[in-house]
């Protein structure tokens, strides 16, 4: 192996190694947060199913940040979108459990109303 062959391959596999690994997911990962603590806001503890959702979102996200260490950023983004989507989903548990009380409620007071009026 001649010189010039020995650089041009110590270059390639620098250039490799400088542009192969993905990009840190810090956006993602402050969306994914975000979305957790929106989620427990808007009354995501408050429906177990929602409650679970969150749990785990937050265990997502720690595993997130563990592959972040390790440098697997690109496991870390698809864990983080996860992560998100299920707060999200925990966030829409919250509002449809909200939403229903809110109709069953609506429903006894039309129900009581009727009464009244038929007196």
């Amino acid at each position: 192996m001649n010189v010039r062959t020995l650089v041009y391959w110590c270059i390639s596999g620098t250039t490799l190694l400088a542009c192969g690994g993905a990009a840190v997911p810090h956006d993602a990962l402050s969306a994914a947060q975000a979305e957790v603590k929106g989620a427990e806001v808007g009354g995501a503890g408050e429906n177990p199913k929602a409650a679970l959702h969150v749990k785990l979102a937050k265990d997502q996200i720690e595993i997130a940040q563990k592959q972040i260490a390790e440098g697997d950023n690109e496991e870390a983004a698809l864990t983080l979108a996860r992560a998100q989507a299920d707060a999200e989903l925990a966030l829409s548990l919250a509002k449809e459990a909200k939403a229903q009380g809110d109709a069953s409620e609506a429903s006894e007071q039309v129900g009581k109303l009727r009464k009244e009026i038929s007196k």
